[in-house]
């Protein structure tokens, strides 16, 4: 005890700057603290978004290229079965001998190999996948696909082409593409990375490093990639890696995995850099802040109160000719003018009173010294308390805030914004209203603490009501009792408000985005502080908004087909996918509609490829006007388009596809009347039922892809649905069309 007692006794004797001083510098160097440590989040954050961007940029490359080689091998499949076919009917011409050669020039130039087996020959082949992909084209009758490693001196993406002759196919051809390391290295050598592909079984088929092993996956993560998710996995020892793995698909049947990664080394020692720049910065801010306030301190505080501890110094000694001389208005002044004042009166008691009087006369003035004392200390208490109070509402503010932005879905978005309005402003209710720029309406989205029913379907334009002209101005209007100003119109007289109103405009970089109203039942309820907090919020909402649309207008566009503005095709394979969960989990049905536009390539001949795009537009659209909103039209590939129809079964989807074809008949395109067989333009299409006539989501687009070429086999211009007591219909048995044809 009497160490602590001690203690406090030393720091009753401190100088007045070391008090000030001490305080300061430690609120100083735990401020530069928190925003060094709060830097360097921000900075490592923003490297590790960098980072998997690069991961992801470097994944779409390869992704890319190796379905660009799929597209050149298939491509060139099918220019030499369509030249072997000619050569089997005894057409060959000299012309057509100059073409064969030219391509056999062009595989040469583009390092692709190629090889023609008999069926006499094949199962005589030493590499049994080589047999296992021939056996699959074969009975599949179309082309297939898989990387294969044992098959020539590099690694390669083969295909197989059943090549046509007569009932059954005779021959096969065999076409290589190398992947060889310098392929991998030549596409994701700029993101300063690796790249490996890998069978499922986790063989490295091939790498940018001969010696290199990627990561093994668990059996879930496999599963999770094979389901089409990416995964990212950091690995630490013996070194920072991050890795990025991805199924690459090949034609309809083989899947094989890609991984990409980067070093983390050089991330680390950045991070590591910026954080002793960050304390050297902090350390070097705390002592010029330091040298700076002390010397403000000196000047401003410490030598006026070395001037007045002079002057009672003096004026305890008798000297009541002591002035000191000052100039400041602040506290300290006013004391030095109050301390010359009382010297003077005092001079002037003292000759005029006694000794007794004088002692009473110089109790009077510090009594009203400490008066004054006393007042300022009050003021200060206020202050203080209401500085503490605005902290606390703003640290608040930001939290709630924080919570708003933390969702990017509108709906729950809204709901957010209009608790933390009525948390933060405690209101009766709030109403949110959303500007339509094409309709320039507001239009009510959301309410709170009313019956959203009794407003639904309500709008007002710029020019109605206080709201209206809260967002034609985009400036606040505060009613403080609503029955005495004529523009308020009670949302049109279907909610009668009373009371007090605060109409906010949500503005983001001068474009309006709507207006929220808050209602309170007492008059003239909203305080400067409430409405300062409802102006903040107000704000926040409106970019929080404004982030959300953002993110689901990007969302969209990557789902959408640039060209006909329909699904694109990986859009539709995921919802295909969670239909058929949907389906099997409810034991419904839906139906596909797979349809191709008929001498399509005749038109685009004829036209232009330009013309070609109006057409498939316009097509694009009679989809969108024909079908229900809880159909999905798709744009499935050049001029073939799906449909997928929830809840339908064959029949009718028979009946919604035929509806299509006649508008698409009867619709007059620009041309068709010239250069198609029919002198219009027409669709041939192909329905199948799921899960009538398959379970599967590949096969029942297959079987749906067969029904439409049994469509055009039949004459083409004619919705035909999946029958399976019929016979298959391949490609390779379809009578061969002419080179004008599609």
């Amino acid at each position: 005890m009497k160490r602590d007692l001690n203690h406090r006794e030393s720091v009753r004797n401190w100088s007045l700057g070391y008090k000030i001083l001490l305080p300061f510098f430690l609120i100083l160097l735990l401020l530069g603290t928190i925003t060094t440590v709060c830097f360097v989040q921000l900075i490592t954050q923003a490297l590790q978004k960098s980072t998997d961007e690069r991961l992801l940029a470097s994944q779409e490359i390869i992704f890319r290229e190796i379905k660009k080689q799929e597209t050149l091998l298939d491509t060139y499949a099918d220019l030499i079965g369509y030249a072997y076919l000619i050569a089997e009917n005894d057409t060959v011409s000299e012309n057509l001998i100059v073409q064969q050669q030219h391509l056999a020039e062009t595989l040469r130039n583009s390092d692709i190999s190629i090889d023609i087996y008999s069926a006499d020959s094949w199962n005589q082949l030493p590499s049994q996948s080589l047999r296992d992909l021939i056996d699959q084209a074969t009975r599949s009758g179309k082309n297939r696909f898989r990387f294969t490693t044992d098959i020539g001196a590099a690694p390669a993406l083969t295909i197989a082409s059943p090549l046509p002759g007569g009932n059954r196919t005779r021959h096969v051809l065999i076409l290589q593409s190398p992947i060889k390391p310098s392929f991998l290295r030549a596409h994701s050598s700029g993101f300063g990375g690796r790249t490996s592909l890998l069978s499922l079984t986790g063989e490295v088929l091939s790498c940018t490093e001969n010696s290199h092993q990627p990561p093994i996956l668990s059996p879930k993560e496999l599963e999770d990639i094979l389901n089409g998710q990416q995964i990212i996995r950091t690995s630490t020892s013996p070194r920072s890696i991050k890795y990025l793995f991805s199924a690459i698909p090949l034609g309809t049947s083989e899947l094989i995995l890609s991984v990409t990664e980067i070093p983390m080394t050089d991330l680390n020692a950045l991070v590591s850099s910026l954080t002793f720049q960050g304390i050297a910065t902090v350390l070097g801010f705390v002592l010029l802040g330091g040298i700076v306030y002390y010397q403000i301190l000196q000047r401003q505080v410490m030598r006026p109160i070395e001037r007045l501890m002079r002057a009672t110094q003096a004026v305890s000694r008798g000297n009541l000719e002591f002035h000191i001389e000052t100039s400041a208005s602040d506290e300290l002044g006013q004391v030095a003018r109050s301390f010359n004042q009382m010297t003077k009166e005092l001079k002037t008691l003292y000759e005029q009173k006694i000794i007794q009087e004088t002692m009473l006369a110089a109790a009077q003035e510090k009594l009203r010294f400490q008066n004054i004392l006393s007042e300022k200390n009050r003021q200060i208490e206020k202050t203080n308390v209401e500085l503490t109070s605005h902290v606390n509402e703003l640290s608040a503010l930001f939290d709630l805030i924080q919570e708003m932005l933390s969702s990017l879905d509108l709906d729950i978005l809204f709901g957010r914004i209009l608790k933390i309005l009525k948390d933060v402003v405690p209101c009766d209710e709030v109403v949110l209203l959303l500007y339509q720029t094409e309709a320039r309406k507001l239009e009510i989205r959301k309410t709170l603490g009313i019956e959203q029913t009794l407003l639904d379907g309500l709008s007002f334009d710029l020019d109605e009501g206080i709201t209206g002209e809260v967002a034609r101005t985009r400036k606040m209007i505060h009613l403080r009792k609503v029955h005495d100003d004529p523009r308020n119109l009670h949302y049109k007289g279907r909610n009668a408000t009373i009371g007090s109103l605060l109409s906010l405009p949500m503005v983001v970089k001068n474009e309006l985005l709507g207006v929220v109203n808050l209602h309170k039942n007492a008059e003239d309820g909203f305080s400067d502080r409430e409405i300062r907090l409802a102006q903040a919020v107000a704000g926040q909402a409106a970019m929080a908004i404004e982030n959300a649309r953002l993110y689901n207008r990007t969302r969209e566009m990557s789902n959408t087909d640039p060209l006909t503005q329909l699904a694109n095709r990986r859009h539709f394979q995921n919802v295909l996918e969670k239909e058929i969960a949907e389906a099997l989990r409810y034991g419904s049905n839906f139906s596909l509609i797979m349809l191709d536009i008929d001498h399509f390539k005749r038109y685009n001949d004829a036209h232009g490829h330009l013309q070609g795009d109006v057409v498939l537009q316009e097509v694009a659209q009679i989809l969108r006007s024909n079908i229900r909103q809880i159909d999905l039209a798709a744009r499935f590939g050049g001029e073939e388009f799906v449909i997928l129809m929830t809840k339908t079964t064959k029949e009718g989807a028979r009946a919604a596809a035929e509806k299509l074809r006649l508008c698409v008949a009867e619709k007059i395109f620009a041309g068709a009347e010239t250069s198609q067989p029919e002198g219009k333009l027409t669709l041939s299409l192909g329905v199948a039922e799921y899960p009538e006539d398959s379970n599967n989501a590949t096969n029942l687009l297959d079987l749906a892809d067969q029904a439409l070429y049994r469509a055009k086999g039949e004459g083409r211009n004619r919705t035909v649905a999946w029958n399976s007591e019929a016979p298959l219909l391949p490609y390779l048995s379809v009578r061969p069309i002419s080179p004008s044809s599609d």
